[in-house]
């Protein structure tokens, strides 16, 4: 069985690459990475001598069509797993279009892909920013309007609708996972939790944002990849 993973060198999709060939012995890998600057080959040093032909890397844009077809034409896939996002809130104000390009027309493209070549599943990997903010009882369920607060949020809502309408129009067999914030190993150094122990280690001060009674919550990435396992085969 060949997954093909998207953003596979980047924080989480390198952490699902590992954990799925580790955990799930009939599954071979085809990595697919850009590699902008949240993406590092290092993350997954050590795969093709533990694992062999089981990974294979393919550098590409998801958003170019050629390049996809390229990859398409070699393997058939029984999933695609969209974890390539650019996925910084602050970098999205400076710089929505990067943003459209890769989650928008990138997974237009892979959505394409899937349904012209008989790809089976396709899991689009979300966030719940799509949501929006709580109040201080909220909760959001499945069935909650999407309510995004900032380029990033709204280019992912716009593929998870792209999703939700390949679904609705072709029968593709789509499932959307909508995570919170994760934490683990080869986390970029932007992110909150890094980035608060790089500054506390070099006693530096430490940001606070908006009044300082926001609340975050956070899971294991592992416990994220377990997750996604369980929807691509049990989903």
């Amino acid at each position: 069985m060949r997954i093909l993973v998207t953003g596979g060198c980047g924080f989480i999709g390198s952490n699902f690459i590992r954990y799925i060939l580790k955990h799930y012995k009939p599954a071979y890998v085809t990595n697919v990475d850009v590699l902008t600057y949240a993406g590092n080959l290092a993350n997954l040093d050590g795969l093709a001598e533990a694992h062999g032909d089981r990974y294979e890397f393919f550098k590409a844009d998801i958003a170019n069509a050629d390049q996809m077809d390229e990859l398409m034409t070699e393997h058939q896939f029984y999933a695609i797993i969209n974890f390539a996002a650019e996925s910084h809130v602050d970098r999205s104000i400076n710089s929505p279009l990067n943003f459209i390009h890769t989650n928008v027309i990138g997974t237009s493209v892979l959505l394409d892909c899937a349904r012209r070549y008989g790809v089976q599943r396709f899991i689009q990997i979300s966030t719940d920013e799509v949501y929006g903010s709580l109040g201080p009882t909220g909760k959001f369920t499945e069935q909650s309007p999407l309510d995004p607060s900032s380029p990033y949020s709204s280019s992912k809502a716009g593929a998870d609708l792209l999703a939700l309408a390949s679904y609705k129009t072709y029968g593709q067999e789509v499932i959307i996972t909508r995570c919170s914030n994760n934490y683990g190993q080869y986390q970029f150094p932007e992110k909150l939790i890094p980035l608060m122990i790089i500054k506390a280690l070099r006693d530096e001060a430490l940001p606070v944002y908006g009044d300082g009674l926001n609340v975050r919550d956070w899971i294991h990435v592992d416990d994220h990849c377990a997750g996604i396992v369980a929807a691509l085969f049990e989903g």
